[in-house]
């Protein structure tokens, strides 16, 4: 590994072994166009807000492992939380499914890892987003509230602040394309991580959940997608998604239709590692046959 840098910039590269950069990452760049992230094959970029300002991130798979570089306050800093936590200890190497589906699809994706991320406010604001709507939709939202927040001759994109969130009122979230109760919810959030910062990636996630549980119109699935892809947890299960159950069931039953309980039943022999059996199972692009239409009487 080699390291270099200075205030204002810093580069590191990296021997991590198989990591898939668009699999891995793929949930952090919010729809085609996402002002503030761009995924590739190889190539991840991503603008956040820092502890000290603006870092612009840009992570690149190479023939030696992975580039690492990073522009802007924070440089340093950012670069450093890569090279502490790649490759990730996500408890891959011992994951050692029964299933045969599972077993081959594990062997498919070595690079499919479960990493934590530095900007765990905005994975966690566009999930709000995502509630009970079409991902199209919560993208186009998060596009609008990027675009409204960016201040003329601005050169980066960045996702607002907890702070700014936290003053948005409603009505202007309802023009950007946010229903009231998410809105609520996201400024929710925002108000909390104000008050008391806890969104911090290398949290304790026992009580990241218990925070966000406390928190009015933050649910059980919000929380485990906010834990599975921003904290790096490689047990969360997202309950309450319309369409997971029947996709779990499918795959590890041949069972068409699912429930919650009934897939946590299926996912329990992987406890400690269900989300990466999510993960992988959503990689496999199964699709579960509908149920037949009946004429009515």
């Amino acid at each position: 590994m080699s390291v270099g840098g200075t205030e204002e910039s810093a580069s590191a590269r990296l021997a991590v072994g198989p990591l898939d950069l668009r699999r891995s990452l793929l949930l952090h760049c919010c729809g085609a166009g996402d002002p503030t992230a761009r995924l590739e094959d190889l190539c991840f970029e991503k603008t956040y807000l820092g502890r000290a300002g603006v870092v612009r991130l840009r992570l690149a798979r190479t023939a030696e492992g992975l580039a690492i570089e990073a522009h802007g306050p924070g440089a340093v800093e950012a670069v450093a939380f890569w090279t502490a936590r790649l490759p990730p200890r996500d408890g891959q190497e011992g994951f050692a499914p029964a299933d045969p589906l599972l077993r081959r699809l594990h062997r498919a994706h070595p690079g499919l890892r479960l990493v934590a991320v530095p900007w765990l406010w905005d994975i966690a604001a566009s999930i709000v987003l995502q509630q009970r709507v079409a991902f199209v939709d919560a993208a186009r939202s998060w596009r609008r509230i990027v675009e409204a927040s960016r201040a003329p001759g601005e050169a980066a994109s960045t996702f607002p602040s907890p702070a700014r969130i936290a003053r948005v009122p409603l009505w202007q979230l309802r023009e950007l394309g946010v229903d009231e109760q998410r809105g609520r919810a996201l400024v929710a959030l925002a108000r909390e991580e104000v008050f008391h910062p806890f969104l911090a990636a290398d949290g304790e996630l026992a009580a990241l959940r218990r925070r966000l549980g406390a928190i009015p119109g933050i649910g059980p699935w919000t929380i485990e997608m906010i834990l599975g892809h921003g904290a790096g947890d490689p047990d969360a299960v997202p309950v309450g998604d319309l369409h997971l159950p029947h996709l779990v069931c499918w795959a590890l039953a041949g069972e068409p239709r699912g429930s919650d309980a009934r897939m946590l039943e299926l996912l329990e022999p992987y406890r400690g590692q269900r989300f990466r059996a999510v993960r992988l199972i959503y990689c496999a692009r199964l699709s579960p046959p509908r149920e037949p239409r009946r004429m009515p009487r």
